[in-house]
């Protein structure tokens, strides 16, 4: 079942006997798993099992849920942190559903920072390669990683999809339960201008309950520039007013799709593959061909699937939307902390 799917039957879409009967089944599983996960979390916290040391401080990018919250901006903004404060950083990455040892978030983080980006699913391992050539090191995705010791957690929470239904897999979409926030020491909320001032602020007591003693941050995705078919940079405003049929492969599509709304874009049709999707010759075909069947002039997708795509398969011209972090609330106390770990020159 993909994730598309899944969030369509926990959401309750389309009611019915089948989706109800389903709900029930995936909630008699979600109970153990939860337990395992709290238990997994407990023992670390309680020095039964330990984290080890990576010889240089570690930061890490995570989130409690499936799907995507933003983490991959989250990173590079870090890492521009840090390369401000003159410090040499590395990226770990465990490179999900990687191909011939590269996977789309570690090819795009390399554009983004240029710097080295470890892939490596044992991230202990990686942590020590990466080690000879930097000297802090930023995990993509790891908070439910305890065997590398950390110095930050910091934790990302969508807006437009918090908590994920408040139940762990495959019930909801919490990878373990909501107390594991307790061990954040800062949390950003992810798209906040995605939502109304009343389900933000509902969002932020729900979070202060969980986890008071975390400082809780805001974050929006911000597109920068238009990537056009030959590479060029262009004005977001060249989009304005065209026919345009955005896909991509994320955890959150239709966060992309009202990015590319906001942009001024006529939105002829979008079409939400998996996350991680690869794209072959067939998958270009079948897009280009939705696209002219929509009527639109020019197909646009995201960094993240561009770095998969040859261009050159697409029957309509291919634009990319560069996005970036942009922490709009507690940007400096949080740049502070990260600081904090860079080397003293």
């Amino acid at each position: 079942m993909d994730h598309q799917s899944l969030m369509s039957i926990l959401s309750g879409a389309g009611g019915g006997l089948w989706p109800s009967a389903l709900r029930a089944a995936l909630a008699a599983v979600a109970v153990p798993y939860a337990r395992v996960m709290h238990l997994r979390r407990w023992a670390y916290r309680s020095g039964l099992r330990k984290s080890h040391a990576a010889g240089l401080p570690v930061i890490c990018v995570g989130n409690m849920t499936t799907g995507g919250t933003g983490k991959t901006p989250m990173v590079a903004w870090v890492v521009w942190r840090l390369k401000d404060a003159g410090a040499t950083p590395a990226i770990l990455t465990r490179g999900y559903k990687a191909t011939a040892g590269k996977s789309d978030e570690a090819e795009l983080l390399n554009r983004l920072c240029n710097v080295e980006v470890v892939t490596n699913a044992d991230r202990l391992a990686g942590a020590r390669y990466a080690a000879a050539g930097a000297d802090v090191l930023v995990m993509d995705d790891g908070f439910q990683h305890r065997r590398l010791r950390r110095d930050l957690d910091i934790v990302l929470v969508d807006a437009s999809r918090p908590l994920g239904f408040g139940h762990c897999l495959p019930r909801g979409l919490l990878r373990e339960p909501l107390t594991a926030l307790k061990d954040a020491h800062a949390i950003v909320i992810t798209r906040s201008d995605h939502v109304e001032e009343t389900e933000l602020s509902s969002l932020r007591a729900r979070i202060a309950r969980l986890a008071p003693a975390v400082a809780v941050h805001l974050a929006v995705h911000r597109p920068t520039k238009l990537i056009d078919p030959a590479g060029e940079h262009v004005p977001l405003e060249a989009l304005r007013g065209k026919r345009a049929f955005a896909f991509c492969g994320l955890g959150n599509p239709e966060a992309f799709f009202m990015t590319v709304r906001r942009l001024g874009a006529d939105l002829a049709g979008c079409c939400a593959l998996a996350d991680h999707v690869r794209y072959d010759p067939a998958a270009a075909e079948a897009l280009s061909g939705q696209a002219r069947s929509a009527g639109a002039e020019v197909m646009v997708t995201t960094q993240k699937d561009a770095v998969k795509i040859d261009s050159e398969g697409f029957s309509l011209p291919l634009w990319q939307v560069a996005v970036e972090m942009d922490v709009v609330q507690g940007a400096e106390e949080l740049t502070d902390r990260i600081r904090t770990l860079a080397p003293r020159s």
